[in-house]
């Protein structure tokens, strides 16, 4: 069988490149669009593409790739914003509600107090839409400083309703907090305009306010603009032309599944994978090794049956699920995702259909017909247009997004029944192996051992794997900081100071003025008493290019509350929420520092930060207790009262608000 002619003629990839002759606007003259350049330096905006590839770019739109990214718009609801928007979640004592308003949505989450009335209310205009909505959709909002964060409220398409979004549904969950970051943004998005460097491990995890809307062409075939620009000039031959962009059809079979893969291998969403040492996130291109990228790890866990964790299922194991199937084996690794899949077009259900059962019959007939028999008939006629998929890959719940079901690519004779789609609650993992995915394509040895202890540390998992990275790194100093910075912060997480200041040394005697590096080590000599040293690094950090100057910031207005020194820890703590106004430590101690103020202590002001910080965490205790301290100064007992009331059931240390409660003085 050929499998490459198969998979050609299914997806008519041969002719990519075929199209793109000239580029010109309405006037006749070369258009000169503008490209990239900084961190992912050749992009075009996709309307260019659609330009000459008119009829796949139309076709592409409704493809859940080109939608799973984008503004808000009333053109692209499915929700229902009528009475199922609203979503009240027992286990944290929450209830949540989408709202749109013309064009704009808007996120609400409250509390409802003793006496029946909402208390930290916290409302906030959603700024970007995530998922296509084929399965889900969630929602993040974007503060001053350019961070996304995930709302907690998701869209369920097919059961038709609103639900906590996945790894929420609990009753210490995230709530407005989770922050996303620019390996989560990298499979819902395509490359931002941004500076060189500013995608590197460690930079601030921030996003211009302009970002593109879904995947794009680009994402699969490399970036456009030299093509573009081959193709505007009316003079270069068409092989010079095409050679200027990826066709993922054209390339080797290892390489085009890595143009899938950089998204849809994902062996375990609890197991961060890890960058190689030097990548930026943006710095991925169709047509390298995507192990050259990224680092795949794998594991074993509790409760999921089965060896080397077959029976696992997640919402992102398309081709982890596929690649342990005996057909994918049988056909040495040249079944492709898009063997089955257009990539260019939404397929009806008829012709998906269709199209897998003749792909499935290249192996499975025989001069009487195919093998395969549906139960209770008769061995199924070459013109039956039998569902192979339905039976051999069918729906599956996934366990880490627990409200859809999906199809499950790992091919089998018997793969199960209706226990498969069953309701399920959400639950976290519990590893008892990690081990590297694809060793073979992994790098080998000691650098191996260390990609993959970076992942255990990152998942939290095994404690002994923070020392087990500090015998890793004991030998010659590397040549990137990432591993080091790693371990710095795992060894802050544990209080090791006298240790983290061993490794942030390895890195500054390498990067002397590395911002990530003289910032943690000033937490480390705040927190070892040696304030003035912290101080003058924290300084230092300050206004330093590829610094987190809101950490930098917050940290330094720490150390100057700390001493006393409200007044000039009050600027420094309102600079902070300028940029990341749901900085709740920030609101906490700012509250504490106008409250500390010797000379005109600011009450009123102190109360509302206090308040703020409840809107934004409704378990904060120390919120809680601030408000109610003030509260009583201000001369409101009935209002401390009702705080300290409702803090008694919803804070994250109950016990303590409740005894602040008894303590308070006769009324």
């Amino acid at each position: 069988m050929d499998w490459r002619r198969l998979t050609k003629a299914a997806t008519g990839l041969a002719g990519l490149g075929l199209l793109v002759l000239a580029v010109t606007p309405s006037g006749g003259s070369p258009a000169e669009p503008a490209v990239t350049t900084g961190a992912a330096p050749g992009y075009v905006e996709d309307r260019v593409c659609a330009d000459c590839h008119t009829e796949i770019a139309t076709a592409y739109k409704e493809i859940g790739m080109a939608r799973s990214f984008y503004r808000p718009g009333a053109g692209r609801a499915m929700e229902d914003f009528g009475r199922l928007a609203r979503f009240d979640h027992a286990p944290s004592h929450q209830s949540f509600a989408m709202e749109r308003r013309g064009d704009r949505l808007f996120f609400k989450r409250w509390q409802t107090a003793a006496d029946g009335k909402p208390v930290n209310v916290f409302e906030r205009e959603v700024d970007w839409v995530l998922g296509s909505g084929n399965h889900a959709r969630t929602y993040l909002y974007r503060t001053a400083e350019g961070e996304l964060y995930q709302l907690p409220l998701a869209w369920y398409t097919q059961e038709g309703r609103w639900g906590m979004a996945p790894g929420y549904d609990r009753p210490d969950h995230e709530g407005v907090l989770r922050r996303v970051r620019r390996e989560c943004l990298f499979c819902h998005d395509g490359y931002p305009e941004v500076p060189a460097g500013s995608d590197a491990y460690g930079a601030p995890q921030v996003y211009p306010e302009r970002l593109p809307e879904g995947l794009g062409c680009q994402r699969c075939h490399g970036p456009g603009g030299e093509h573009v620009r081959r193709a505007a000039g009316g003079t270069e031959a068409r092989e010079t032309i095409r050679a200027a962009i990826v066709n993922p059809a054209r390339l080797p079979q290892a390489l085009g599944d890595d143009v899938c893969n950089q998204c849809h291998l994902q062996p375990e969403v609890a197991l961060p994978m890890v960058r190689r040492f030097g990548r930026g996130d943006d710095s991925y291109r169709p047509g390298e090794p995507l192990p050259d990228y990224v680092v795949h790890t794998d594991l074993k866990d509790e409760g999921t049956g089965g060896t080397d964790g077959q029976e696992r299922f997640e919402i992102n194991h398309h081709s982890y699920r596929l690649r342990q199937s005996r057909c994918f084996a049988a056909s040495a690794g040249k079944l492709a995702c898009w063997t089955c899949h257009d990539p260019h077009r939404r397929l009806p259900k008829a012709e998906l259909a269709a199209r897998v059962r003749s792909v499935c019959l290249t192996c499975h007939a025989t001069n009487a017909g195919p093998v395969c028999k549906r139960p209770g008939a008769p061995i199924a006629p070459a013109a039956d247009p039998v569902d192979c998929a339905s039976c051999h890959m069918p729906k599956r719940r996934p366990r880490d997004v627990v409200h859809v079901v999906m199809t499950d690519h790992k091919i089998q004779r018997k793969p199960g029944g209706p226990e498969l789609t069953a309701p399920r609650a959400e639950a976290d993992p519990t590893l008892t192996e990690v081990r590297l995915y694809n060793p073979e394509r992994a790098p080998a040895g000691d650098l191996g051992k260390l990609y993959l202890t970076l992942a255990v540390v990152r998942a939290g998992a095994f404690p002994s794997a923070v020392e087990r990275l500090e015998g890793l790194l004991a030998g010659a100093p590397l040549p990137d900081p990432a591993p080091y910075l790693e371990l710095a912060a795992a060894e802050i997480k544990e209080q090791r100071f006298a240790a983290a200041e061993r490794t942030l040394g390895t890195v500054l005697a390498r990067y002397p003025d590395h911002p990530q590096a003289l910032e943690w080590l000033g937490v480390v000599r705040a927190a070892t008493g040696r304030t003035r040293e912290a101080e003058e690094l924290l300084r230092r950090v300050l206004g330093r290019p590829g610094a987190d100057g809101v950490e930098a910031r917050f940290n330094l207005a720490l150390l100057v509350a700390g001493q006393g020194r409200n007044d000039e820890a009050v600027p420094l703590f309102e600079q902070v929420l300028a940029a990341r106004e749901n900085f709740v430590s920030a609101w906490i101690h700012l509250g504490q520092a106008l409250a500390g103020v010797a000379k005109l202590p600011r009450l009123d002001r102190a109360a509302e930060c206090y308040r703020r910080a409840l809107t934004i965490d409704p378990a904060q205790t120390d919120a809680y207790l601030g408000l109610g301290r003030v509260l009583l100064r201000q001369g409101k007992r009935g209002e401390a009262v009702r705080v300290l009331t409702h803090g008694a059931t919803a804070a994250k240390r109950p016990a303590v608000v409740a005894a602040a409660l008894q303590a308070l003085p006769p009324g």
